[in-house]
């Protein structure tokens, strides 16, 4: 045998050898290989799988059933929470508490003597409101709920702070605040009152009061204007 032959005999012989080494490496050790391929990303078994379908959707639901619950009870309407619900005598009473506190008001600005379409407006506040807060006075309302006594409250150190007032500023700071109140009132009315009215009566009389404060706001507003030019 020539040198050749022999040296490629030894070469073939050590390459078995180490094939032969490796594969007895991995039968005995079968874990030490990386996973590759589709293995590498076999679910585990024994792990519990976590229906995403299930979980976002009970999540979404209760989100979106508070978020209604809360605008339906900012609104007043249908839906709200028990917290926030209105009877009828409860609406009618709170527009009682406007009428009494609009009656206040402009018996105190007759009482600092205010003069030409500042006197015309008060007497024509008194007279509406006064007559409307006899027609709610036959619909039995709530004159002593929680939130009619705090409108009440509110109303008399409203009219304390006007109070401080005379003359032309007194004219100006009446009108403002009856513009700021006619608008709350508006605004409570179309919110909270009218959607707790279910007996047509309670509904007409709310109507009614609704059409009432809306005038009265268009003309302090329009007061308001002028008021507003005249100082400047």
């Amino acid at each position: 045998m020539n040198h050749a032959l022999k040296l490629s005999l030894a070469i073939s012989i050590a390459m078995l050898a180490l094939t032969g080494c490796k594969r007895d490496e991995n039968d005995a050790n079968p874990d030490s290989t990386a996973l590759s391929g589709p293995q590498a990303n076999a679910p585990d078994p024994t792990e519990k799988p976590v229906d995403t379908a299930d979980t976002a959707g009970t999540t979404g639901d209760a989100t979106s059933a508070v978020a209604a619950n809360d605008a339906a009870a900012a609104a007043g309407a249908p839906g709200a929470s028990a917290a926030n619900a209105l009877s009828q005598a409860d609406a009618v009473g709170l527009v009682g508490a406007v009428d009494k506190h609009e009656v206040a008001a402009a018996e105190q600005a007759k009482s600092k003597k205010v003069t030409g379409e500042v006197a015309q407006y008060a007497d024509m506040l008194h007279r509406e409101h006064s007559k409307n807060l006899e027609a709610g006075k036959k619909l039995n309302p709530n004159e002593s709920s929680p939130e009619v006594t705090a409108l009440e409250e509110k109303g008399r150190s409203d009219l304390s702070t006007l109070d401080q007032k005379s003359g032309k500023e007194y004219e100006k700071a009446y009108v403002d605040a009856m513009v700021k109140g006619h608008q709350d009132a508006l605004t409570l009315i179309d919110t909270r009152l009218l959607p707790a009215a279910t007996d047509d009566n309670v509904r007409a009389f709310l109507t009614t009061s609704r059409e009432h404060v809306a005038m009265h706001l268009e003309r302090g507003r329009a007061l308001q204007g002028k008021l507003d030019g005249a100082a400047q």
